[in-house]
């Protein structure tokens, strides 16, 4: 028997998690985080390009693995027997690292994928993980429709991964480019290098910085503004697959 009001909890969880914080829908024009964390989403919310939660927004990953997620069209992301909640006591601290995935904890070494939510144990959270991944098909599914597609990491990501996931992008029914953007910390200054042997749906940048990623953001303010300048220049060129 299902306790007294636990159905109303339970639904105004899903309201603050879906209906109040992403009720707006694919357009026939959007800016879609690849991951590689929350980082790319964060810069492209900055930026006010973002306008709806997909599932690679908010989660830890790795280029590998959003390639996996595009080859079985996010299949394996939402089978809930892969997820798993992470021991209290294997925890980095209190409300973080609260879930894994077996399958990419396998193949790719992420011993943690959600790093706010629970998704295995906690219905609202699914349900947020869900409705990420419905707009993220439409958006991909949807003829006619216009996608920029980011992605970032500071892990060495080879090119053949980049350009398979251009491959999986390039046989969905939508309009896809891919802006890929390499960061290699540790330099003395800010520099971006362009990739030109490319093909006309793929950008890749390599943006030297001397500061770390710390969580949505580069450690060093300054570093992360120029960075953010970076993305707003790259998201005003329209790409000539775009028309």
């Amino acid at each position: 028997m299902t306790a007294p009001g636990a159905t109303g909890g339970l639904l105004g969880a899903l309201g603050r998690l879906i209906g109040r914080r992403d009720a707006r829908e694919p357009g026939s024009h959007n800016h879609i985080s690849l991951g590689c964390n929350c980082q790319m989403a964060h810069v492209l919310k900055t930026l006010d390009l973002r306008q709806w939660s997909g599932p690679l927004d908010w989660i830890f990953s790795m280029p590998g693995m959003a390639r996996d997620c595009l080859a079985d069209d996010f299949a394996a992301l939402v089978d809930r027997s892969q997820l798993e909640t992470i021991p209290e006591a294997e925890r980095r601290g209190p409300g973080i690292w609260r879930g894994r995935h077996r399958l990419y904890r396998e193949h790719h070494g992420l011993e943690c994928v959600f790093n706010h939510h629970d998704p295995a144990a906690n219905d609202a959270d699914y349900a947020f993980l869900t409705e990420g991944v419905r707009r993220i098909r439409k958006a991909l599914d949807t003829p006619g429709t216009d996608n920029r597609l980011w992605m970032m990491t500071h892990l060495h990501t080879p090119r053949d991964v980049v350009e398979a996931i251009d491959d999986l992008l390039g046989s969905r029914a939508s309009r896809n480019h891919l802006t890929f953007l390499q960061l290699e910390p540790g330099h003395p200054g800010m520099e971006v290098a362009e990739a030109t042997d490319l093909r006309p749906t793929l950008r890749w940048l390599t943006v030297r910085t001397p500061s770390e990623p710390v969580g949505m953001r580069l450690a060093d303010p300054a570093d992360d503004a120029r960075l953010v300048e970076i993305i707003r220049a790259e998201a005003v060129r329209r790409p000539a697959v775009l028309g």
